[in-house]
């Protein structure tokens, strides 16, 4: 269903009478652009501080103008879901001059995707749904009550105050002499209203902002209560003024408190589409959408508030308004799902999850909702959250199988989820795959990552050749004189500072070192600072959350859909896994792509209860210990090697591992196509 202006307070009354009795609802997000220029392009080796920073700082300037929400409500009796897909077109038109007017950016690229995929500009433009924040609502709202009690209008639960009031004119009014025949002109039709009975207002010509003041101070010297004036604006927003005779005092100050409930009540529909985020915030209904970063982080800024300055208060905003999320991309790309599906793009991901060994749950659209049975309409936001929500669904209920007896059907609300809660998936990150929303996040070592600084000619080959005696490298580029290098062979890391630390045009620094010299200390230390998790919520009953709700009728608890879903997590939970390696709810996942694995150490979150981490120097100094020896020899048999054939240290390197045994698939030097493999399927 598309949603407009003219047809916006319908769809929001079917959402308020099916969210609260849902399952879950899936969400999605189309924009005007996706990065402001290259310095807040994603790298792959930004922590998640850096990440968060450049989609701030690089993304919020565009604008958010289609939000999708699919709303799934599961029927017990049938075993179908119900959905109930929404597509929200969203512009920020102003509601008159004193409200926000925002500014954003457009990106061609972006706009030229949305155009072929057939998006309604003028729908856009000219219908589209208006939002305002809750501050920005809260601070017109007072300007309107200030203006109304500086008129002695009387304020519900408060008395107008002297400050508000708005001083008398003192002595004549000064006319510029160029508008002295306009204003007289005005005040002869005034003195024609008050004399003839028949009519009871009059309509002036539209003028200019300097030319109403006069005809406001004008007839408030002249008439005093006598009339009321009122600004109004026409169909083409032209702006004029009113005039209507005023029969007592009384009359007008009635007239002056249902006006001023008419602005509060514009105000309130200005509001718009942020009611819509209210009221998902408000069920507590489990938030699902795909690749969802730019989606959460966009709708928190338009809708909610500004974004803050920090990703630990951007992880405790998110936590507030969306209690649970799941992002399918990282479930996608995490066991047990991973090693069934190749390509995690949502077209993809949807076509291969209709295959074994996943089986779709029966769905059928609402009535009134017919409008994705068979079109495939990507991209636009109703249709994509639609998509993304019935892939939860069917990976979610592939989790039962592994259950005993198997489970064809696994709750929302199921304790099974909970490894992939509250994880977003961080694209063209290679070794921090999620940002955690709960907790802290991922702190993988890169010892053997190195930043390095080179002439503007080079190109990928030339750092292929720079560290050719360690093996093959990924290159994450950061601009057209440096890149970070990660050598696939962790081992080799010690070696590098040793061998080519700097040359004649180039430099080379441990992504510590680099680190260190980018952020001062103290900025480094609050980058580190881990977040404390929220309390864990203990999972209600419908019982015990009804004794809760009366015991505390202020407190908000975590709800739940059914009786059905309290009864599966018991029985989840009391079951054991049929298969010899059961999922372990309580282990958070690891997300690679299948068929790659990242030469990279073991990565291990940090505030693990039970875990315990080794200083970082006295790790470094037994990794050294280790390969101290092995290296000694390795460099003897490349040094002879290399005296007769130049830059052939990778076939010198099979050749020694052949000797010592070992049994290694070498990745083949190559230039850009070594990239590619890390890069996401999916185009921004």
């Amino acid at each position: 269903m598309d949603v407009t202006r003219k047809n916006f307070k319908e769809a929001l009354g079917v959402i308020s009478s099916v969210l609260n009795d849902s399952s879950f609802v899936a969400i999605d997000g189309e924009f005007t652009g996706l990065h402001y220029d290259s310095r807040y392009m994603p790298n792959a080796f930004d922590t998640p501080e850096e990440r968060y920073q450049k989609l701030r700082q690089g993304s919020v300037d565009f604008l958010l103008v289609q939000f999708g929400l699919c709303i799934f409500k599961y029927n017990g009796k049938s075993s179908k879901y119900t959905v109930y897909p929404f597509n929200f077109y969203v512009f920020p038109t102003p509601l008159n001059r004193h409200a926000p007017d925002p500014r954003f950016l457009c990106q061609s690229s972006s706009i030229d995707f949305l155009v072929s995929h057939n998006f309604d500009f003028n729908k856009l433009f000219r219908e589209g749904i208006p939002y305002l924040t809750s501050n920005s609502a809260r601070t017109m709202r007072e300007e309107i009550l200030q203006k109304y009690a500086g008129q002695g209008v009387t304020i519900p639960n408060k008395e107008p105050s002297p400050a508000f009031r708005t001083p008398q004119a003192k002595g004549p009014i000064i006319i510029p002499d160029e508008h002295k025949e306009f204003i007289n002109q005005i005040v002869a039709k005034t003195e024609q209203l008050l004399k003839d009975n028949d009519r009871t207002s009059i309509q002036l010509d539209p003028c200019n902002g300097f030319q109403r003041k006069l005809i406001y101070q004008t007839m408030e010297t002249k008439f005093q209560t006598k009339l009321i004036v009122e600004t109004k604006t026409g169909e083409k927003k032209e702006r004029y003024i009113e005039i209507t005779k005023a029969t007592s005092e009384e009359d007008k100050r009635k007239r002056d408190e249902l006006k001023m409930q008419a602005d509060l009540d514009e105000i309130d529909d200005a509001i718009g589409f942020s009611k819509v985020i209210d009221m998902i915030s408000e069920s507590g209904r489990l938030v699902v959408g795909h690749n969802m970063i730019l989606d959460l982080m966009h709708t928190l800024d338009q809708f909610s508030c500004r974004l803050p300055d920090n990703l630990i208060e951007f992880k405790n905003m998110s936590h507030c308004v969306f209690h649970r999320v799941v992002d399918t991309k990282v479930m996608a790309s995490t066991h047990p799902f991973k090693e069934f599906i190749m390509n995690s793009a949502l077209n993809d991901l949807h076509s291969r999850l209709q295959d074994n060994p996943f089986v779709p749950p029966s769905i059928e659209m609402a009535s009134n909702f017919n409008g994705y049975k068979k079109a495939e309409n990507y991209h636009e936001a109703g249709y994509d959250a639609f998509i993304t929500g019935q892939c939860f669904a069917i990976m979610a209920n592939f989790l039962g199988t592994f259950m005993d007896p198997p489970k064809h059907r696994v709750s929302p609300s199921s304790q099974f989820l909970e490894p992939f809660m509250n994880k977003i998936h961080l694209m063209r990150s290679l070794d921090i795959p999620y940002l955690n929303l709960n907790g802290p996040d991922l702190q993988p070592s890169r010892n053997h990552v190195f930043h390095v600084t080179f002439p503007k000619e080079w190109r990928t080959s030339d750092l292929h050749q720079l560290f050719s005696p360690f093996g093959s490298i990924y290159v994450g580029w950061i601009g057209d004189t440096e890149a970070f290098v990660s050598l696939y062979k962790a081992a080799e890391a010690s070696m590098v500072m040793k061998t080519i630390k700097k040359g004649e045009n180039y430099t080379v620094t441990p992504y510590k070192n680099f680190k260190r010299g980018v952020y001062p200390e103290d900025n480094a230390e609050k980058e580190r600072k881990i977040v404390s998790p929220p309390q864990e919520e203990k999972s209600l009953t419908v019982a015990e959350m009804d004794k809760a709700n009366i015991e505390e009728p202020g407190k908000r608890k975590r709800r739940i859909s059914s009786l059905e879903a309290d009864a599966e997590v018991a029985v989840l939970m009391g079951t054991v896994a049929k298969r010899k390696k059961p999922m372990d709810p309580t282990v958070a996942p690891f997300v690679s792509r299948k068929g790659v694995k990242p030469p990279l150490p073991e990565v291990t979150e940090e505030g693990d209860p039970g875990v315990e981490i080794e200083d970082k120097d006295i790790v470094k100094e037994k990794d050294e210990d280790k390969v101290k020896e092995k290296h000694e020899d390795k460099v003897k048999e490349k040094d002879e090697v290399e005296s007769e054939h130049i830059g052939t240290s990778k076939k010198v390197e099979e050749e020694i591992d052949n000797k010592e045994g070992k049994k290694e698939n070498l990745l083949t030097e190559g230039t850009d196509e070594d990239v590619k493999m890390f890069e996401e399927c999916e185009s921004w």
